[in-house]
């Protein structure tokens, strides 16, 4: 890696490295933010048979299997 402005090349390496990092955290934190998002989407969207008290019609849905010998 070539010089700049009188910094050596170690100097460059370690840089290069600390920018590196700090471009994959910032990733990462972009992706968990994503994946929260999601999560928190996913939640919003139940159904209201589901969130309801009474769950008599949704108890048993696919619990019945239809076998024909």
């Amino acid at each position: 890696m070539p010089s700049i402005n009188g910094v050596s090349s170690p100097a460059m390496s370690y840089a290069s490295e600390v920018y590196s990092a700090n471009l994959a955290k910032a990733a990462q934190i972009q992706e968990g933010k994503q994946n929260l998002d999601l999560l928190a989407e996913a939640a919003k969207n139940v159904t209201p048979a589901a969130s309801s008290g009474s769950h008599a019609t949704t108890d048993n849905l696919g619990q019945n299997i239809n076998v024909n010998v």
